[in-house]
C-alpha cells in the first residue's frame, strides 16, 4: 500500500490542491493513506486532515519526512510538499514503477523549466537527501536518506500557486 506524506507549510490552498489530485489514486486503490505533516502549526490543517481521513502530525520541517513515515500505514511512500500537483496519470506511472522495481527510489520531477533545473542541480550536489516528489520504501525515509539515486519517472509535477 502506498502512503502520501504531505509536508504542509501554512498554505491551506496549496494543501487543498495537492489533496484534490490524490483522490483519483485513492479511488483506483493505489493510495491507501495520507499523512499531513504540519510544519508551522496552521490551525486549519488538523481540521483538513480530520475531514479527509488523513493522519495529522505537527512537527518541525527538519523532521517532517521521517515523522510522517513513522505514522504512515504503507510500506511505500510518496513525498509531496503542499502545492505539489502531479500530472493526471501519475498514479499509473507510479503503480507500474512499484510493480517492476519497488525497491528503487523514483522521482516525479518538477515540470517548470527553472524549477526542474534547480531540482536536477540539487540532486547532483545535495546527493541522496529526501525531497518532495520521491516514491520510495518507507525504510529509506526512516533512515533519512536514499541508498541510491532516484529513477526519474516519465510524469511530472507542478507547483500550485
Amino acid at each position: 500500500m502506498l502512503t502520501a506524506v504531505i509536508r504542509a507549510d501554512g498554505s491551506p490552498r496549496a494543501l487543498a490542491a495537492t489533496l484534490a489530485v490524490l483522490i483519483p489514486a485513492v479511488a483506483e486503490g493505489l493510495l491507501g493513506h495520507a499523512v499531513i505533516v504540519d510544519t508551522v502549526g496552521a490551525p486549519d490543517f488538523e481540521r483538513v486532515a480530520d475531514t479527509t481521513g488523513a493522519c495529522y502530525l505537527r512537527i518541525g520541517p527538519a523532521e517532517a519526512w521521517q515523522g510522517g513515515a513513522t505514522v504512515a500505514r504503507g510500506d511505500r511512500l510518496v513525498l509531496f510538499e503542499a502545492g505539489d500537483v502531479p500530472q493526471a496519470h501519475w498514479a499509473l506511472v507510479v503503480e507500474r514503477h512499484l510493480l517492476v522495481t519497488p525497491e528503487v527510489p523514483a522521482l516525479i520531477p518538477l515540470h517548470a523549466a527553472r524549477a526542474a533545473l534547480l531540482e536536477r542541480v540539487a540532486l547532483s550536489f545535495a546527493g541522496l537527501r529526501l525531497r518532495s516528489g520521491l516514491v520510495l520504501p518507507k525504510a529509506m525515509v526512516m533512515e533519512g536518506r536514499l541508498d541510491q539515486a532516484p529513477q526519474r519517472l516519465p510524469v511530472w509535477r507542478e507547483r500550485a500557486g
